[in-house]
């Protein structure tokens, strides 16, 4: 029988399993759930903009009354030459460009943690389905959500511009989190009820040693020797526990 102490102490535990459970979900969306930028920036920006094209209209009327100067001459020569460095610079950066990505290291940083998820997932999910003993669904449920987390993100990798709204994600977030919480409770319930059923045998074999092998094998003589030696034992594997 569990005492308050070690009920309440293990209790504490399943509490934490859970907390972390929803932490690692909220972890794969949570930059979803701040904004893209901050009504300060917005309207910082529209400012600039504003204001860029007012530049732009007085630079063109400047530009319009010195055409005819050797400065005006000069300076097209020198943004033609701007002109065609900037053409070629697109199309360095075109060829370098990888499936939407500025180039290759960009998309493996995107895909690599991906991929990888995806391989652990895959991994612990058919251990969980091969294992000799049966399968636990709280693993199943586990690795199959990680599994669907994986392939999410690397569906984004390659299909990065059709993205979906904030809303969906925060969805996707609230869903995945009440999926894995769940399998979380089930491995924890397994694993309780594993060690309740641990230290019933334990309890039935001292029984065993303690009652039914000293008044059925021992001797009346060799009682009080055996009881000592049994403690002993038991207080041994009690301090190397």
């Amino acid at each position: 029988m569990k005492t308050q102490p070690q009920t309440t102490e293990r209790n504490k535990y399943n509490i934490l399993y859970y907390i972390l459970a929803m932490v690692c979900t909220v972890a794969f969306f949570m930059h979803e759930f701040v904004q893209d930028q901050s009504e300060e920036y917005r309207f910082s920006y529209n400012t600039h903009l504003q204001s860029k094209k007012q530049r732009t209209i007085k630079l063109n009327e400047l530009k319009e009354s010195v055409k005819k100067s050797t400065e005006y001459a000069v300076y097209l020569i020198e943004k033609n030459k701007t002109d065609m460095a900037f053409n070629e610079l697109k199309i360095v950066m075109k060829k370098e460009s990888f499936l939407g990505f500025k180039n290759i290291q960009y998309f493996l940083g995107e895909f690599g943690w991906a991929l990888g998820l995806l391989i652990y997932s895959l991994f612990n999910l058919s251990l969980a389905f091969i294992r000799k003993n049966k399968s636990l669904k709280g693993e199943i449920i586990l690795h199959s959500t990680l599994t669907f987390i994986a392939i999410y993100f690397i569906n984004w990798v390659f299909q990065k511009a059709n993205d979906y709204s904030k809303i969906i994600y925060v969805l996707y977030a609230i869903v995945i989190a009440i999926i894995i919480v769940y399998g979380t409770y089930l491995l924890v319930n397994h694993k309780n009820n594993y060690i309740n059923r641990l230290k019933g045998n334990v309890r039935s074999l001292i029984d065993f040693i303690s009652i039914r092998v000293k008044n059925k094998y021992v001797s009346e003589e060799d009682k009080l020797e055996y009881t000592k030696d049994y403690l002993l034992e038991l207080k041994k594997t009690r301090d190397n526990g």
